[in-house]
């Protein structure tokens, strides 16, 4: 998998500069919320942000932080998802989703015990995945994706019930976030 090129593709989806006052992440730049931008130590306005600043904080917060980088050695595909659930949702609800998942998928403990829903993509995790994957093969992946976004979606839903200012945004994630392999 190329990681840069999914980082490129998302940039892409994301845009340039913005600042809409009923965005919960405030100011942004390439996707980047002003204050993701200043954990990584950025002092310059937003709308200055550069492109490769932006890339860098994708890569060690979004990929490499979660260890989706992991993932995507045994599935590029279900990485690069929770890579956009982390980039859009947050990476708190999106490192958990993967094991929730599997945790279903697991026929009763038969192909492994339940994972800890931590978030934490130890062994146990990468071997669940990689039992799933066997047992169920390409299937397995389309479904493993389809679950990931029936629950990306569902978190869209719930943002913009509780806070109506959101639904100006919902027909955009589905659009581009929410989508059906």
């Amino acid at each position: 998998m190329n990681v840069e090129k999914a980082i490129s593709d998302l940039i892409k989806i994301e845009g340039g500069y913005v600042n809409n006052p009923k965005d919960r992440g405030g100011e942004t730049n390439f996707g980047i919320t002003v204050a993701t931008a200043r954990e990584h130590g950025y002092k310059g306005a937003m709308r200055d942000l550069p492109l490769e600043t932006a890339k860098a904080i994708y890569l060690k917060t979004y990929w490499t932080g979660p260890r989706f980088n992991l993932v995507a050695e045994q599935s590029s595909s279900i990485a690069e998802e929770l890579f956009d659930t982390g980039v859009n949702c947050g990476v708190g609800f999106s490192k958990p989703l993967l094991q929730r998942v599997l945790n279903l998928l697991n026929l009763e403990q038969k192909l492994f015990k339940d994972l800890t829903v931590d978030g934490v993509y130890g062994p146990k995790t990468l071997e669940a995945l990689k039992i799933t994957l066997n047992k169920r093969g390409r299937d397995g992946e389309l479904v493993i994706l389809r679950m990931l976004n029936s629950l990306q979606g569902a978190r869209y839903i719930d943002l913009a019930e509780k806070r109506p200012s959101q639904e100006q945004f919902i027909f955009g994630w589905f659009r581009n976030r929410v989508v059906m392999p």
